[in-house]
């Protein structure tokens, strides 16, 4: 009598254990509008099986489920719950293939017990422990997968589904499997391989659309960051240029002052005054491009800050690429090497910059001492500081973009970065 109501209890909870994990995996979340459709849907399920359990018996049941009870499933996430035939075809293969682990610790308590009773108490224990574990950290992972775009629900969903049609065809509808077949044993390792090489092909494309996604993200913040200078160094002169116009006015009240009086002393030295403030306020004009003035200007201003000696060698008339690119590429490099300086001593602190177009073509090229000499890879220098290294990526990107090469090498003593664009 209690192994007859453990093994329809055991059922029971498997056919609700496909149906919820099939729902799960679906992506239909628990509402007041999904219980009425799933609780008939449970309904007609186990009333088909029982029929047909009556009818035919336990071998036929088994052969027929799919029709009894994957079709019915099917049919209510698709029409119901409006969700594709590829997510739902993954979903049911998916919750079939959780089914295995209660099967497996079910046929191992028959082989260490040989009782049917401990057989299908073990069995109804795992299904509840599985389905606990996978509706409470796997579901809303893998739902999420199956209802993104068809090509990675097939992806993911093609191992379920092959299993599925694997184990009906070599173990429910055929003795393969059972016989010992060598041409089944092997189908699975064969097929596993298949989805491997595919699955490392695909990942890495899907890596390296992140990286760019990374690097082109990592392009606008440096460009917002650059513009933000150049509006600050913009703010900076027009506020010194409203100063020297109020000077200016003061200036030439005193110096009107002085002139009545016949002071040429004191009116050399107003005007000598007014002038030394006006050299100091104006922007250095290192080339024809205000961009290129402004990012130089912005970083010798930095350079002064941190007593860090700066040489430029700058010949350029007019920039015939992007800009902004440029800059980012030019206020990066200028950056990488202050970094490198402040860890030395302000004696040794040096960056040298040049600047020039040359047979149509555009050089840059900053070299600094270091304290410590980097590793490289793929032609990159390397670092361990978190939230650093991605500099020297940006810069081979944005050269990249706009055409160019850049080359880091080490070279007497110094660490170089030249870019020809």
């Amino acid at each position: 009598m209690i192994d007859t109501v453990l093994f329809f209890v055991h059922y029971a909870l498997l056919l609700f254990f496909g149906i919820t994990l099939s729902v799960a995996f679906s992506g239909v979340r628990p509402s007041k509008n999904a219980v009425y459709p799933l609780i008939s849907l449970f309904a007609a399920c186990a009333v088909l099986q029982i029929l047909v359990f009556v009818w035919l018996g336990e071998d036929m049941t088994w052969k027929l489920y799919p029709l009894i009870t994957h079709v019915p499933i099917g049919i209510t996430l698709c029409f119901v719950f409006r969700k594709r035939i590829t997510t739902v075809f993954a979903a049911i293969a998916s919750a079939y293939l959780c089914c295995q682990p209660a099967n497996w610790i079910g046929l191992l308590s028959d082989a260490l017990f040989g009782k049917e009773a401990i057989t299908h108490s073990a069995q109804i224990i795992s299904l509840l422990t599985v389905g606990f574990l996978v509706l409470r950290y796997f579901a809303l992972y893998i739902s999420e997968l199956y209802n993104k775009e068809n090509r990675n629900v097939l992806i993911f969903g093609s191992i379920p589904l092959v299993y599925y049609l694997f184990d009906y065809i070599m173990g429910i509808y055929t003795d393969f499997w059972h016989n010992n077949n060598r041409v089944a044993a092997e189908f699975l390792p064969f097929f596993l391989c298949i989805v491997f090489m595919i699955f490392c092909i695909i990942y890495y494309k899907e890596y390296e659309q992140k990286a760019d996604a990374e690097r082109k993200e990592q392009i606008i913040r440096i460009t917002a960051e650059q513009q933000e200078k150049e509006i600050a160094s913009i703010r900076k002169s027009n506020l010194e240029t409203r100063l020297l116009r109020h000077d200016m006015r003061l200036l030439l009240n005193n110096l009107a002052l002085s002139i009545e009086q016949e002071d040429k002393e004191t009116s050399l030295k107003l005007i000598s005054g007014y002038v030394s403030n006006v050299d100091a306020a104006s922007l250095h004009r290192y080339c024809g491009n205000d961009t290129i003035n402004y990012v130089l200007t912005n970083f010798e201003q930095k350079c002064h800050d941190s007593e860090v000696k700066f040489v430029t060698t700058v010949s350029l008339d007019e920039l015939k690429i992007d800009e902004i690119l440029f800059s980012s590429i030019l206020s990066n490099a200028l950056d990488n090497a202050l970094n490198a300086q402040l860890e030395l001593p302000p004696v040794n602190r040096e960056i040298k910059l040049l600047l020039k177009i040359s047979n149509g073509k555009l050089l840059l090229s900053v070299s600094n001492p270091f304290r410590k000499a980097p590793a490289f890879a793929n032609g990159l220098p390397l670092t361990d500081k978190k939230g650093h290294g991605y500099g020297t990526q940006s810069i081979r990107y944005m050269t990249e973009r706009l055409g160019g090469k850049c080359q880091f090498i080490l070279q007497n003593d110094k660490f170089i970065l030249r870019v020809i664009i």
